[in-house]
This record gives structure tokens, sequence and C-alpha cells, in this order.
């Protein structure tokens, strides 16, 4: 027993059932009080409790959780404007990992526990994230990953610090698995009855890893655009990016308004090729598109760009290579995902940097190598071929390309995954390749594991072609929990009231959804699945 709080001590001596009989914020205060140095494979510390009725920290970043929420499989609308009484706890799990907790009230718990899974470089407490789970009475716990950093992608925490590598690569979830349960149940009298974690990016990757490494930790994962290769993307991928768009002198080539010329033409090239034109590119792998049709002609200006700027977009397609030509990375960009190329891969103005370039810079002087090269590495000049056993030695932490999940459906687990074919900063042909990876090894996943690949969707809840909005996790706490075998997920667009204004549905993978001839082809009903070669 690991009560230590007096008012709970006293409420037993006299008799009561404390988790049972005292008031929702007597249970939460007294929390604090508890001990949970035993409860995950490092000591924990609550540092406070204390019960909420004015969520003003959460409220505050409303956006931000009606965006996580969408990423969660869960969407809750941009719209809340109060939040429920509920539990808050802080702590940390040493050395370094700390931690928040929501806890719904006892009347509004469902008995299940979620771990929200950080993303980007993870490294902040965020007070959006564990919300979502509250409004669905769900207990949720977040982390930062292990490590404090400047968001969203600072790695510097990163030198020389391979504890909180190894908490960022897999432990903090195991952690957040530990003691969201163990408070659950010292909170509630009584123990949860299913565990969840859900994700996207890092936090997608965060739920595969954990199938892993921890079988037994949670018992449905939903994963959204995970980066499987997380070693390759950071190292190899964006570094070879940022220089494709970079003149010598350090000035960007390519602008944000030059991507979205770029998609449009994509766009009118390649929609129509599974035979329905909607303004989506159903699978690029089917696109023919040559970007020599964006150059300027003579004195034309506009929707067109000149010589160097098409070279760019020509490399961007390409699959990324040293100075040698040798081919450091197997997926190019994707076409239809100029939508997502704002910010990421092109800058938004000429004093602006692109993720890619500050990603690749952080994450190889800091993550990628078992020795922190730091500040004075030359990073550009890195060669991933040549150095590719440097690269090898970090893969274990970061990467979850191991086929081998026999313990996690042994433990009974579900997987979802979803990755929409509009990500640019993973290509969904990665995750595709390590699902095939799976089957192979195991055969036949449909018990335990299905891939989505929805048209369209970009890398984070935003809107892109494709409809976005999906309730994957009602779909896999169905499959857990009753048995129910997800046939489908319904992708919806949302506007601004949260009424759906186009939809589609999503089937298992190798399954696409196909316009039956008929019927509106905003309407999910109007469309059927078929597996691609065996029609």
């Amino acid at each position: 027993m690991r009560v230590l709080n007096s008012l709970i001590l006293i409420l037993a001596a006299a008799g009561a059932a404390p988790a049972a009989e005292t008031s929702p914020a007597d249970r939460c205060a007294a929390i604090a009080g508890y001990s949970y140095e035993t409860v995950a494979d490092h000591p924990a510390v609550v540092r406070n409790a204390r019960y909420v009725t004015d969520a003003v920290e959460a409220l505050e970043v409303r956006f931000m959780f009606g965006k996580r929420s969408i990423v969660q499989g869960m969407n809750v609308g941009e719209d809340v404007r109060e939040l429920p009484g509920h539990c808050r706890i802080e702590g940390y799990v040493a050395p370094a990992t700390r931690f928040l907790i929501l806890l719904p009230d006892p009347s509004d718990w469902t008995g299940r526990v979620m771990y929200a899974a950080c993303d980007a470089f993870c490294g902040a407490l965020d007070e959006d994230m564990p919300v979502p789970g509250l409004l669905n009475g769900i207990a949720t716990i977040a982390t930062d990953g292990g490590h404090v950093n400047k968001r969203p992608f600072d790695g510097t925490w990163g030198y020389r610090n391979r504890e909180g590598e190894l908490a960022f690569g897999y432990k903090a979830s195991h952690h957040a698995a530990r003691v969201i349960k163990a408070v659950a149940e010292d909170y509630y009298g009584k123990p949860h009855t299913h565990s969840y974690i859900t994700g996207f990016s890092k936090g997608g990757l965060a739920g595969v890893k954990a199938a892993l490494m921890y079988p037994d930790d949670f018992d449905g994962v939903v994963s959204r655009s995970p980066v499987i290769r997380y070693q390759d993307i950071n190292a190899v991928r964006l570094p070879y990016l940022y220089r494709s768009n970079t003149r010598e002198d350090g000035s960007p080539i390519l602008y944000g308004d030059d991507a979205m010329i770029v998609h449009e033409a994509v766009i009118a090239a390649c929609d129509a090729v599974d035979g329905l034109a909607d303004g989506i590119i159903d699978d690029p792998r089917k696109c023919d598109f040559d970007p020599s049709v964006l150059l300027c002609k003579k004195g034309e200006a506009g929707s067109c760009l000149s010589g160097e700027k098409v070279e760019v977009v020509r490399k961007f397609y390409a699959l990324p290579t040293n100075d040698r030509g040798e081919v450091s990375y197997p997926y190019p960009l994707e076409y239809g995902s100029e939508y997502d190329w704002l910010g990421f891969h092109t800058p938004r103005s000429a004093d602006g940097e692109s993720y890619s370039g500050h990603i690749g810079r952080t994450f190889l002087r800091y993550l990628a190598f078992e020795e922190d090269p730091g500040a004075t590495f030359d990073w550009e000049a890195f060669d991933p071929v040549a150095n590719a056993h440097r690269l090898a030695a970090m893969k274990p932490v970061w990467d979850a390309t191991d086929p081998d999940l026999r313990g996690f459906r042994n433990a009974g687990g579900k997987m979802i995954v979803v990755h929409g074919w509009g990500d640019d900063a993973v290509s969904a042909r990665m995750t595709i390749d390590w699902f095939e990876s799976v089957e192979a090894f195991m055969g036949d996943t449909s018990d335990f594991l299905q891939l989505y690949v929805p048209p369209g969707n970009k890398h984070g809840g935003s809107p892109g072609d494709g409809p976005n909005v999906n309730d994957s996790l009602d779909a896999v706490i169905d499959w857990v929990e009753n048995g129910k075998t997800p046939g489908k997920l319904i992708f919806r667009l949302e506007d601004e009231t949260g009424r759906t204004v186009r939809s589609r549905p999503g089937f298992p993978y190798p399954a696409v959804a196909v316009y039956k001839g008929s019927g509106s082809i905003d309407d999910a009903g109007s469309f059927e699945a078929r597996v691609p070669g065996r029609e």
C-alpha cells in the first residue's frame, strides 16, 4: 500500500474507504502523499496534485488540442469552452522524464488509461496533449520524452546524454504506462480496465516501439504517420532536402508560395489517374509528373518557376544520393505532398529556415551518433553512405523496423496505423514497407494489426486535399474491448462548425476506396473497397 497522506490515513483508521467516500478534490490532494518510487523501472515522484475546475492553461491552447485530438484519433473540435472538473497531477520519473496527468472525475471515468505520446523532438509538457483523453473520460498521461528543449526541433539536450536519448527513444513510454496505471488505481480505488497509447510522427513511432519493447504495456495502439526509420529520416533524408534547396551562399531557392504552384500542377496532372477528378491523388506511385512543365517561358511570370527552382523540385522527387550518385535513402517526396512543404522543406521567407535544415543540423550534431560530435560538426558535408556504420549504432534506440510483433499479438494487443499519402515529412511508402515486412515475418496480421493509407492526408492534423478526421481510437477500443475487428474507417473533412463537408472510407491496406460510379463524390457511401490487382 502506497498511502502516505494524513487525510487518507485518518479516514482509513476510522474504517472509511477513502477512494469510494471522499470527494474528488480530496482524492486528488491525497495523490501528492503517495509514494511511486517502485511503480516504474526508475523511481517516480508526484510533485503536486490539485483539483481543477477552471482549466485556464488548457483552454488557452484549445486550437492545438483540437488538432491533437485529430491525430490522436478522437476529434473533439476546436470550440471547447470549458473542461470538466478533473485532477491535475505533475511529477517526474528519475532522472528527468516529467509527466502531466489529467484524471476525469470518478463518475466520468471509463476505466481506461492512456499515454498521449509526444511528437517532434518532445521536450515540453504540452498542456494540450492529455485534454482529448480527458474529454473522452480517459485517465491520460503526457510526458516531455525525458528532457527539456526548445520546441519543436531542438536536439541540443542529447549532447552526451545517453539516458535522455534512451528515454526519448522508448523508455518514457514505458514509464508513462506504469505511472498512469498506478496513479489511476490510487485515485479511483480500483484498477484500470484497458490501456492505450496514441500519437503521431514521433508519437506514432512511440506506439510501434512500445509494442516491440514492452508488449504488455498497452492493450491498444493508435499510430499516425509513424517515423519507423527515425535515424534515416533525420540524419539522411532531411539534410539532403535542405541541401537541395540551398545555394552555396546559404540562401534558399524554393519558397512556400512556389510549393503551392507545384502542388496545383501535380494535381492537374495526376488527379484523374484513378478515374475520378476529385482534387485528390489516390496513389502517387501511379503519378507521372515532369517538373519541366513548371518552367517559365520567356516573358512569363506567375504560376511558373525559374530553371533553378525547377531543378530543386526535380531533386525533391528523386531518391536522395551523395556526390557519387549513390542512393542514401529509398523514399522520395511524394507527388501530392507539396501542400505540406511550406515551413518543412521550403522556408516562409528569405530570412527563415526550413525544418529540414534545422532538424538535420541538430540531429547530426547531438543525436545521430554514439559519440556526439557537437556544435562544430560540419553536418552539411556528412556522407551517409560512406558513414553508414556510424549511423547504424543508434538505430536500435531510434528505429522500430523489427517486424517481430509476436509479443504484442500474444498479449492480445491491437494496433491501427494511419499514414496519409499527402505526408511530406514521412513517406507512407516507409510505413507500407514496414507493414509488409511484419506480414512477411508473421503471416496474416489482420487479427491484431491494420494499416490505413488515406489519400491526400498531411503529416499533422491540419486539413489537406483529402478528408483527415477519423475515429481510429474508437475503432481500436472497440477492437480491444469488444472483439470487433474494424472493417473500415471513415475519414471526414469538417468545416469550422464541425459539420462534415466531405467523407471518404478508408479500408485496411492493401484495399483502396473506389468510386462506385454514382452518388456524390463527397459521400463515403459512394465508394467501395477494392484490392489492386484483384479486380
